[in-house]
């Protein structure tokens, strides 16, 4: 043990991190390829959410944003996510972490503020997304 030790040293000092690492260490240039005959495949996008409309309650200042149901059919659509667009619907939208099971959520609104643009995205399994058109949302 104690030469195993020795030799452990002397190789640190002599060939520095290189040496250490050793074997596992993977050259920077290193390029993967998958093995021969692995083809990866790709995954059905999500139909688009459609039918986008919103509602307001004004006693409680709440937009509820709806969609059509997931149809019957579809088995690629996991989940949806909705987006915030921004400050103009021509700005890119920015898809919030929240993951949404049914086909509607709720956001406060202040009677007079700005419009708000909202965008509903489905997602696959994958975690590919497919937005729908962005709804203007004022109160």
């Amino acid at each position: 043990m104690r030469s195993v030790m020795r030799a452990m040293r002397i190789g640190a000092v002599s060939a520095g991190v290189a040496l250490v690492v050793g074997a596992t260490a993977v050259p920077v240039m290193a390029e993967t390829r998958p093995a021969a005959g692995v083809v990866q495949a790709q995954a059905e996008a999500a139909p688009t959410p459609t039918g986008l409309a919103y509602t307001y309650d004004a006693a409680s200042r709440t937009v509820t944003v709806t969609w059509d149901a997931k149809a019957a059919e579809d088995t690629v659509t996991r989940n949806y996510r909705p987006g915030n667009c921004g400050p103009t619907p021509q700005y890119p939208c920015f898809v919030a972490p929240d993951v949404l099971l049914e086909n509607h959520f709720s956001f406060k609104m202040s009677p007079g503020s700005a419009p708000r643009y909202v965008k509903i995205y489905a997602e696959n399994a994958a975690h590919q997304l497919t937005g729908s058109h962005i709804l203007t949302v004022t109160v």
